[in-house]
């Protein structure tokens, strides 16, 4: 009996233990906000809230971790990471009352960063302006060395810092117009392909210049294709150099491995053997019964290939202007 009793009252205490630890925790839910908009960088980064615990955000940016409810301010840190909390300072904040209030916390690079690559786009925007403007080169170069004495005065940013971000916001200027240009003019000669196809393979069968039009879209396409493949990685480097991130770099990889490669090679690659197909049947001497049997076989497997390249042109097109605003800011 008496060992009884001293089980009830184990179990009594455990699960009263539990109640008040429960009690005295609550949770708490934090977003990372990229700075420069590049979501990307937010899944899967360690965050540690000290003194209280640690955990990992989602694709989302969200993190959850338990707190003690009688904590009012907590302080983020971020674990094994390059980035940086702009925002809030220190990454200190009150805790809400609201347990399901979501908490932002601004991350990208060091203050001192942003201010040094702020202040060579300012350079550069006040020598644009002033050049506009018909200031003489002189004159340019004299306000743009004053303003960044003033600058210097203002904070422990090294004059080599800036002449560095100048140089790479300048190429960054020069070179974004060419990689934009390349991605959507091979997207719109993709796109040209397709509506040959769409519009014309039918055609092509007893019609000499609908036959000619899907030719000449093919050749024009390869074209593109081909001073595309040659460059890429060269602009993927590029885009490391003067961004000076990785993440940027990656991006563009992996829009030029789509395009490049599962589009090009899945379906573009098995439209224009198609042509092949047409030229070789209408070399053929067949029966008009045969040759429409076979016709309709290879009209299948083009609207099959067509209609599988549109969807994917669009996704295409929607990634390469992510890709590209988010090189643009």
């Amino acid at each position: 009996m008496k060992n009884h009793l001293e089980y009830i009252f184990l179990v009594f205490f455990i699960l009263t233990a539990n109640v008040c630890t429960s009690q005295n925790t609550r949770k708490f839910i934090g977003k990372l906000v990229s700075f420069d908009g590049n979501d990307s960088i937010l899944t899967n980064v360690s965050v540690r809230l000290v003194n209280q615990g640690a955990g990992k955000t989602g694709s989302d940016g969200i993190f959850i971790i338990a707190i003690n409810n009688n904590v009012e301010e907590i302080t983020l840190e971020l674990d094994k990471s390059k980035l940086n909390i702009v925002y809030p300072a220190g990454g200190r904040i009150n805790v809400p009352k609201n347990q399901d209030a979501v908490v932002e916390f601004v991350v990208g690079d060091s203050p001192k960063e942003i201010l040094t690559k702020a202040v060579a786009r300012s350079n550069n925007e006040i020598k644009d302006r002033l050049s506009k403007l018909g200031v003489k080169q002189d004159g340019i170069e004299e306000t743009l060395n004053a303003f960044l004495v003033e600058i210097q005065k203002m904070s422990d940013i090294k004059r080599a810092d800036i002449n560095n971000q100048i140089d790479l916001a300048s190429k960054r200027e020069i070179f974004y117009p060419e990689l934009a240009s390349s991605i959507n003019n091979y997207i719109n000669e993709a796109k040209d392909l397709k509506d040959a196809f769409k519009f014309n393979a039918r055609h092509a069968f007893n019609d000499a210049i609908a036959l000619r039009l899907l030719t000449e879209s093919i050749m024009n396409y390869n074209a593109v294709f081909e001073d595309l493949n040659r460059k890429h990685a060269g602009y993927e480097k590029k885009v490391a150099d003067y961004w000076q991130s990785n993440v940027k770099s990656n991006e563009v990889s992996e829009l030029f491995n789509y395009a490049l490669g599962e589009i090009h090679s899945a379906n573009i690659f098995t439209l224009n053997l198609k042509v092949d197909d047409i030229n070789d049947l209408n070399r053929r001497n067949l029966k008009e019964s045969k040759k429409k049997f076979l016709e309709e076989i290879i009209l299948r497997d083009i609207e099959s290939s067509q209609l599988q390249l549109e969807r994917r042109l669009e996704e295409l097109n929607n990634r390469a202007q992510v890709v590209l605003s988010g090189l643009a800011i």
